[in-house]
């Protein structure tokens, strides 16, 4: 990964510097401590990953993020600062950063943050290769079987699920079931498998989709509680980002705070290919 860092004070700017550096993490190919000219030269120069603080003199981080995403909007952005307040925090992961790190800086908690946003990356990547390849392919395989949830090779799904608090819900043994297929036959969530699991089930398709929405929305409905309790939460942090947009989990803190009366918004297709990116990553 090449890494851009972006800070007001140059000895944090260093400070980071030297743990990617010196732990491997990666290159820095660049540094700035004023953010308007920031912008330019990350624009230019397309690191994979930008370290941004926040509270920054003539322009703030999010409002960076924003600047940059509208030019290029395929560079990952972590945020360090000292704020702790939730509304700001929210904020910033709706411009479009992937992680927030509290200042002052632990050294692991960043080599740690930087390792999942990398791998995350390159899930993306191989993600988007692959859906080239089969974007023109809407018939997935049917010759797989679907058989029970508890196979040893899917236990780090069930195991993720676990973590969102999934796994007493009926839902949840007919999204490991369409993940089975997935990962059988390759491909990514769509109408085709889910006719092909209803068909090796008996069941219809319609029934396995509310099921699975019902689900998913329990998961949400559990990592938005764990957001207003703990935005540091790693559930909340790591787990949450690979099926949940932050507009859904906020949404649904919103609910869960009297603030809206709909929630968050569920979305099967992203939920599955979240999971089937985390299986994936795994096995790399």
């Amino acid at each position: 990964m090449r890494y851009y860092i972006v800070d007001d004070s140059i000895g944090i700017v260093k400070a980071i510097e030297n743990v990617i550096e010196s732990r491997d993490i990666g290159d820095v190919i660049g540094f700035e401590t004023f953010p308007d000219k920031a912008v330019e030269e990350i624009v230019l120069k397309k690191p994979d990953i930008v370290l941004v603080d926040l509270l920054m003199p003539t322009m703030d981080g999010i409002e960076l993020v924003k600047k940059v995403n509208s030019i290029d909007n395929n560079i990952s952005f972590v945020m360090i600062s000292k704020v702790s307040d939730k509304e700001m925090i929210a904020q910033a992961y709706d411009a479009g950063i992937e992680f927030f790190i509290q200042k002052p800086i632990n050294l692991k908690e960043i080599e740690s943050v930087l390792g999942n946003v990398a791998e995350k990356r390159k899930m993306n990547s191989m993600m988007n290769d692959i859906k080239g390849i089969f974007r023109d392919d809407d018939k997935a395989k049917q010759s797989a079987q679907v058989s029970s949830a508890g196979d040893e090779i899917y236990s780090d799904i069930t195991f993720f699920l676990g973590m969102l608090g999934m796994n007493g819900e009926k839902g949840t043994t007919d999204i490991i079931n369409i993940c089975r297929y997935l990962l059988r036959n390759g491909g990514f969530y769509n109408k085709t498998a889910l006719e092909a699991v209803a068909n090796m089930s008996g069941d219809s398709s319609k029934n396995i989709e509310q099921r699975m929405r019902r689900a998913i929305k329990k998961g949400l409905g559990n990592v938005a509680g764990i957001g207003l309790s703990d935005f540091g939460n790693d559930i909340f942090q790591i787990y949450a980002n690979y099926v949940f947009d932050f507009k859904s989990i906020k949404d649904e803190m919103n609910y869960i705070e009297g603030k809206n009366q709909n929630g968050g918004r569920v979305a099967i297709p992203k939920f599955i290919d979240g999971l089937i990116m985390y299986k994936n990553s795994k096995n790399v």
